[in-house]
């Protein structure tokens, strides 16, 4: 570890922990939304579970872990200067930013993984040799950029604590070579994005799609573009840092586009996947809607003896009706007695009730005549 930076007089203790958690954070609870939206589409709706969505979940748990690892870097003092953190929080801090790195390596690798094998499911039924030789060309290149990123972010001291606590005996190599690697990595993170963006142009244009729709793919397909310009911007970003030594201060910034670039890559590798779930909202919209329009398209007594119908199934009446002599005897009791049941109270049983009684005085009358 290089020698660590004196304060400045004056100087004001500075903390963007805060700053890096929140912003990580809300990326990660992002991409959590979208892998379940994809999930559930393949299980529930598509009933096919694939090893792309197997190897996308496994992605998004390493970057969990490396949430995870973020809190203990900056609970230990990272996003601070090194100059105000003592001895045990700058160990802890950059023990805890070097445990990290291997895990944002093979969580970026395993989203392109993913999307190389989601492809190579779409392109299943095709005979284009070439198009399939190069997405697996791309996962052989995926897999060998993590491999040795991460056995560089491993290999910077030996052994690999001195990489974090200078006093363990042992030498480190040149700061430089570290960052170069990093260049090289970001390099070849940029160009799995952008080609995994650009691919789908290969056998797009040959559906038998619409113009519109054909656009629509090529734009959720190339959401890559995205991912190679934050690959492109984070290496830009720490390009300053090999000559310095204030680690835990300097590199906030390519932290913050490391976690983006993790989460955003996820989003993008689930984005295309949930046009099956799309379709099936909009199916299940557009059917209930439709229910409703019939239903405001009937004459006005149809709707409303249908809505009388529903009412008496849903919402049985609480007004006992009426029935024996002594319902009859509580008829005389008045207006005033209010626990006396009348036929008011059940207005569309009363004039059928009245009109019975009616009828049987009159044969009673007639048999008296």
């Amino acid at each position: 570890m290089d020698k660590i930076l004196e304060p400045t007089s004056g100087g004001v203790r500075q903390n963007r922990g805060t700053e890096f958690l929140a912003i990580g954070t809300t990326f990660t609870v992002v991409s959590l939304v979208f892998v379940l939206l994809r999930v559930y589409s393949r299980i529930r709706i598509k009933r096919s579970f694939g090893s792309d969505d197997a190897i996308i979940v496994f992605a998004f748990m390493l970057a969990i872990v490396f949430l995870t690892f973020n809190f203990l870097e900056v609970s230990a003092g990272y996003g601070q200067h090194s100059y105000h953190l003592s001895e045990n929080e700058l160990i802890g801090s950059l023990k805890w930013y070097y445990s990290a790195r291997p895990l944002l390596i093979f969580s970026l690798s395993f989203s392109k993984i993913s999307i190389c094998l989601f492809l190579l499911r779409v392109l299943d039924k095709t005979h284009v040799k070439f198009r399939r030789a190069f997405l697996y060309f791309l996962i052989f290149l995926s897999l060998v950029n993590a491999v040795i990123s991460a056995a560089c972010v491993l290999d910077r001291c030996r052994p690999v604590r001195k990489s974090w606590n200078p006093k363990v005996p042992g030498h480190c190599k040149s700061p430089k070579i570290f960052w170069r690697f990093a260049y090289v990595n970001g390099a070849l993170n940029a160009f799995g994005d952008f080609a995994l963006a650009l691919f789908p142009i290969s056998f797009i244009k040959d559906m038998n799609l619409p113009l519109r729709r054909k656009v629509v793919i090529f734009c959720l397909m190339s959401c890559g573009l995205i991912c190679g310009a934050l690959a492109i911007t984070r290496t830009v970003a720490g390009r300053d840092l090999a000559p310095r030594s204030d680690t835990t201060w300097d590199s906030v910034d390519a932290s913050i586009l490391s976690v983006v670039e993790e989460n955003v890559s996820i989003i993008v590798a689930c984005v295309p996947t949930l046009g099956s779930l799309i379709s099936y909202w909009h199916k299940k919209t557009k059917s209930k809607s439709s229910r409703q329009s019939s239903y405001e398209l009937r004459p006005r007594g149809q709707r409303r003896r249908s809505q009388m119908w529903r009412e008496s199934i849903s919402k049985p009446s609480r007004t006992a009706v009426p029935y024996g002599p002594s319902s009859l005897a509580r008829q005389d009791t008045g207006p005033d007695d209010a626990s006396g049941a009348t036929f008011e109270s059940v207005p569309s049983l009363a004039p059928i009730i009245q009109k019975t009684m009616q009828i049987d005085v009159e044969r009673s009358n007639v048999a008296a005549v």
